[in-house]
C-alpha cells in the first residue's frame, strides 16, 4: 500500500500522513513555499511512493475579498505544482464531500472546526490534534473510508 498524504491547503491548514506501516502523523502547514516544498520532499524521500489527496479549494466565493482569494488560489497552485514536480499523484476532494463522511457537523464554521478537531482527536488519540491539522486528518479519514 502506498503512503497516503492528505492536505488541507490553507495557510492555517496542515498535512496528514498514513505510511505503509499504518502510522498516522500530522503536520501544520509550513510557512512559505520553500518550507512547504522542503517538507513534501522530505516526506517523499522518507516513505517512498505516495498518493496525495488535497482539498479542492482556492476558488473565489461570494463575500471573499478579491485580494485574499487571489493569494489563496496562488498558494493552492504552488502546492499543486510542488506535488507535480516531486512526482506525487494528487486527487482533489470538495470540502462538503469529505466532511459528509464524518457525519453530522455544525453549520457554523468555528463550531464545525472544533467538532472536526474533537472527532479526529478521538479517532487518532496518539496525536496532538489541533485546528491546523484536524481538517487534513478528516481528509485522510475520508480517503480511507470512501467507497
Amino acid at each position: 500500500m502506498n503512503t497516503i498524504l492528505a492536505i488541507d491547503p490553507g495557510a492555517q491548514g496542515g498535512l496528514a500522513l498514513l505510511d505503509a506501516q499504518q502510522t498516522v502523523r500530522a503536520f501544520p502547514m509550513p510557512d512559505g513555499m520553500t518550507a512547504q516544498v522542503d517538507l513534501l520532499r522530505e516526506i517523499a524521500a522518507e516513505v517512498g511512493p505516495i498518493e496525495a489527496v488535497m482539498e479542492r479549494t482556492g476558488l473565489w466565493m461570494p463575500g471573499d475579498h478579491p485580494n485574499s482569494a487571489a493569494k489563496f488560489a496562488r498558494h493552492c497552485g504552488h502546492l499543486e505544482a510542488a506535488l507535480y514536480a516531486i512526482g506525487i499523484p494528487t486527487e482533489q476532494v470538495a470540502p462538503g464531500v469529505w466532511m459528509r463522511a464524518l457525519g453530522e457537523l455544525p453549520r457554523d464554521k468555528p463550531d464545525r472546526k472544533r467538532a472536526i478537531r474533537e472527532l479526529m482527536a478521538r479517532r487518532y488519540p496518539h496525536l496532538d490534534v489541533t485546528l491546523r491539522t484536524a481538517d487534513a486528518l478528516g481528509i485522510l479519514t475520508w480517503r480511507l473510508v470512501r467507497p
